[in-house]
């Protein structure tokens, strides 16, 4: 590139140069113009975010402070709709998003994060987003348009500078040789050719000028040694600018004052422009540009910027510079620091302000002080708890009406002034433990710290909590009490009743298996410590089922709390009587002496003989056989005790019911006992060694077929026999005897879940529920948490409890059945129309399916009864808003037939059988 343009002509060389040094110029002016243009813009819109952001915070004060989202929200709107903002967010002081109008913005658009506060108290923030597309179009903009001028510009000087250098080069080739020898230091040149043109009178000007730059250069030379020894020692920094504004000259100070060097300053910035505090550079432009005009000035204030971010305030002096002649030469101007007058002025500007608003300050505040006191005031006396204002000295500052009320003052009586102890002494309520209550006052006002709760016992029964904390001022001196009274009586009542309920049965209020257990591991460690005998007594009502069936269970319940409250005439305080669900009573007798035992079960048995009972115009008559074990004569052990004496009272009802005996260890007994204990040990034993398995049963929709969900159902395996699997029907009825069940239902949900964790494209799976589960209130949380450390969705799981379990204790049942709905699970309620009373019972369980028991389905076709039944049953559940599931289903006969009835599912050995690896589980399956 440099050999090409060495070989051009200096006529070509003088016109490309002049080019390429405007075209510089141009690009430099279109530069500076985008930049002024970028800054001014973005100052603009940073200035609109921040005074949108004000102006909004002080909107949405108010609302914030009410918790009005609404509001909130149409304010957002609307300042985001009509203010050209590109996004509007809003959050309270917890951080939660009130509301958000618009898309969050790109790294261009500018961002304003607004604190919504107001007398020191944070309500929340405000987000604004405003768009910056608009400096980038402006810019882009600015940019076409000087590029067709600086263009066009460009082209008029290149066509002018080719016409207007033509001969005159070599002419000037002389004078440039001479200037070169000069240029090396040659002062003694002088040349020929002189003439009338230009170029002559240029040579005798060269030759003229040769002779004063030898004269000039030995005088400056003295002069500028005489300049640097002034100007460069200065304490302020000086510069001397040309008449366009180029700086020519600037004396070290300025690496001292601004930490830019001089070289800096004369190579690579517009000085001084660029040093001038971006809000304050548009006026002192301003002035500039009226100094270059050769006119004069002083303490010109503005701020300055240092190389290391900061800035300072400076007076400016300027005056123009002329040369010998009178020619105008530009300017010379100092920059002098006066940030420490300024921070005076600004000090004395604020005082005086301040002194101006004091008055008109003091008069708000006392306004302000009195609608916050009322508001404090309004606010004290809406709460529901009571409080008190206690001054250092102990004397009452203030009270709202809840005090009052809560300690039977007349609310006429005038509290504020008085000792805290006299205010006390004018309640009307009486304290249960004055002296302690007078100890805990004294070492409160004694103390300055924030005490724990106190508990107030007063004779009416009720229970009122104190807190006292400390009032201190912004200083942190203690100046008072603040004393919170609180009536926790209906809390504590509340407490106690779930305590109640917890180890109470719903029906009867007698305790529960639950707390029989617990009192029965009691008595039994006490007579071993005392050397003496306790016994249980275990009994039902003989054909209490019939009852249930023939006059259902509104009778049966009735019946159950009238024997409840009989009973419980006939124990003794030391004695307990639980019901331990259904019709089945437990007497627990400790520290027996003689026959006391055999005494209560005759007075139990000829007690219930005796009860005169009706229900809806029928008489009946109710018997009872009850059964004595003791112990340690006859168990060594809970279990043992409570399976003798349930063996016992089955031995009363094979003596002829309506009677009592105790425990007798025959043969038949043994064999039972054996049975019993063999299969509780076996369960136990399956548990531990994960013996049980499930088994997987379709079940279908009755109009296509398709699989609707599964059916888990559980299996043993027969630990001495590994290939062969035990059946629910011998296993469930004795785990439910001894409440193993509770501990299978949990194995076959935690499986259940584990598997559809596993498994997240397999259908729905139902398990069973027992009875015995559903009066276990913490099975809903136990499933509940499983769900979720699982990650399963509750739809996916349905539990089936069956008809008999849900209506025998109904409560239990609806409580189940809601807790569960609440999960996310679905409810099916099976064995459907076994109970005499299955119809009136169903309004009141609100399940999502039910289940037809297989008794109605099984030969379907051939038993017409049936078929009016099952109609029934469907048209019922159907117009309750219930899916159908029929069980049992055997041949396509009684598919056909079911599907006429309008059956919504299906399930039976007809459509597919119990298995573990069911189709439906495969990945193949589960892929397709």
């Amino acid at each position: 590139m440099k050999a090409w343009f060495g070989r051009l002509s200096l006529r070509y060389k003088l016109t490309l140069a002049a080019l390429a040094v405007e075209a510089v110029m141009l690009a430099l002016l279109i530069a500076n113009g985008v930049q002024h243009t970028r800054d001014e813009l973005q100052q603009q819109a940073e200035r609109h975010v921040r005074e949108t952001g004000q102006t909004l915070a002080g909107a949405l004060l108010a609302p914030l402070a009410q918790r009005d989202d609404a509001s909130v929200g149409e304010i957002v709107d609307a300042l985001q709709r009509d203010g050209g903002l590109k996004m509007v967010a809003v959050r309270d002081s917890s951080e939660r998003l009130v509301h958000q109008s618009g898309t969050e913005g790109t790294r261009d658009d500018f961002r304003v994060m607004q604190p919504v506060t107001f007398a020191g108290q944070h309500y929340g923030e405000v987000a604004l987003v405003l768009s910056g597309a608009f400096i980038a179009e402006a810019r882009a903009r600015y940019v076409r348009e000087s590029l067709s001028i600086a263009l066009a510009a460009l082209l008029v000087t290149g066509v002018l500078l080719a016409l207007s250098t033509g001969g005159v080069i070599r002419r000037f080739e002389v004078l440039t040789r001479a200037s070169r020898r000069m240029a090396q230091g040659d002062l003694d040149v002088k040349l020929t050719g002189e003439g009338e043109d230009e170029i002559g009178q240029l040579i005798g000007t060269f030759n003229r000028m040769a002779e004063s730059v030898r004269f000039n250069i030995d005088r400056a030379r003295e002069n500028e040694a005489r300049f640097h020894a002034i100007a460069d020692y200065t304490h302020d920094v000086e510069f001397w600018l040309s008449p366009e504004g180029k700086l020519l000259w600037i004396n070290p100070s300025v690496e001292r004052m601004l930490g830019y060097s001089v070289g800096e300053c004369l190579d690579q910035m517009r000085f001084p422009a660029d040093i001038i505090h971006p809000d304050d550079r548009g006026a002192a432009e301003v002035q500039l540009r009226l100094a270059l005009r050769g006119t004069s000035g002083q303490g010109y204030a503005m701020r300055i910027c240092r190389k290391d971010g900061g800035h300072f305030w400076v007076a400016v002096n300027w005056q123009p510079i002329h040369d010998a002649s009178g020619v105008y030469q530009g300017i010379r101007a100092s920059l002098h620091s006066i940030d420490d007058l300024k921070a005076t002025e600004a000090n004395l500007r604020l005082a005086i302000k301040e002194l101006r608003t004091a008055e008109t300050l003091q008069r708000t505040y006392l306004e302000e002080t009195e609608q916050e006191r009322a508001r404090l005031v309004s606010l004290l006396s809406a709460m529901n708890l009571g409080i008190l204002f206690v001054a250092p000295d102990g004397r009452v500052i203030y009270h709202n009406p809840v005090f009052g009320r809560m300690w039977m003052i007349d609310d006429s009586a005038e509290l504020i002034g008085l000792p805290v102890h006299e205010v006390l002494t004018r309640s009307a309520a009486t304290l249960a433990e004055p002296d302690h209550f007078s100890r805990h006052l004294r070492a409160v006002l004694e103390t300055h710290e924030s005490s724990e709760s106190y508990e107030i016992q007063m004779t009416d029964g009720r229970v009122i909590t104190e807190l006292d904390y400390p009032v201190r001022d912004r200083e942190g001196r203690f100046i008072g009490h603040l004393w919170i009274y609180e009536d926790v009586t209906r809390e504590r009542q509340t407490a106690e009743r779930l305590v109640y309920l917890a180890e109470r049965d719903a029906l009867t209020g007698l305790y529960n298996r639950h707390r029989f257990q617990q009192e029965l591991a009691r008595t039994m460690l006490d007579s071993d410590r005392q050397k003496m005998q306790c016994a249980v007594m275990f009994f039902d009502l003989d054909e209490f089922k019939t009852i249930n069936d023939s006059y259902g269970h509104r009778a049966g319940d009735a019946l159950l709390i009238r024997v409840a409250g009989e009973i419980s005439a006939l124990v003794r305080r030391n004695e307990v009587l639980a019901r331990l669900g259904g019709d089945e009573f437990a007497i627990l007798l400790p520290a027996l002496q003689d026959n006391e035992a055999e005494a209560l079960a005759d007075r139990v048995v000829h007690a219930i003989a005796q009860i005169p009972f009706r229900f809806e115009g029928q008489s009946l008559r109710v018997t009872t056989s009850v059964g004595i074990a003791y112990y340690p004569a006859h168990a060594v052990d809970a279990d043992d005790l409570v399976a003798r004496a349930d063996i016992a009272m089955y031995q009363a009802k094979d003596a002829g019911k309506n009677t009592w005996r105790v425990f007798r260890a025959d043969s038949a007994a043994d064999s039972e006992m054996r049975t019993r204990l063999s299969w509780g040990e076996r369960i136990s034993n399956a548990l531990d060694k994960g013996l049980f398995q499930l088994h997987f049963q379709g079940v279908y929709r009755a109009d296509d077929g398709a699989l609707s969900h599964l059916e888990a159902l559980v299996r043993m395996t027969d630990e001495h026999r590994p290939d062969q699997l035990i059946m629910p029907v011998h296993f469930i009825q004795r785990a439910e005897k001894s409440g193993r069940i509770l501990d299978i239902d949990r194995w076959v949900v935690h499986e259940t879940i584990q598997l559809l964790a596993a498994n997240p494209c397999i259908p729905s799976i139902a398990v069973n529920l027992s009875g015995r589960s559903l009066s276990e209130p913490s099975l809903p949380q136990t499933i509940g948490n499983g769900l979720r450390e699982a990650g399963v969705n509750p739809s996916r799981l349905i539990f089936e409890i069956t008809e008999t379990a849900a209506v025998a204790d109904l409560q239990d049942a609806q409580r189940m059945i809601e807790a569960l709905r609440q999960l996310g699970c679905g409810v099916c309620l099976d064995d459907f129309g076994v109970g005499f009373a299955s119809f009136a019972y169903l309004k009141h369980l609100d399940v999502d399916t039910i289940k037809i028991d297989g008794i109605f389905i099984r030969d379907l076709p051939n038993d017409p009864d049936n078929q009016v039944f099952v109609q029934a049953m469907v048209s019922v559940a159907l117009g309750l808003g219930k899916s159908v599931v029929a069980e049992y289903v055997e041949d396509g006969a009684t598919l056909a037939l079911l599907r006429q009835f309008g059956v919504d599912l299906v399930q039976g050995y007809y459509l597919d059988r119990p298995v573990a690896a069911h189709p439906a589980l495969r990945a193949e399956a589960c892929s397709a």
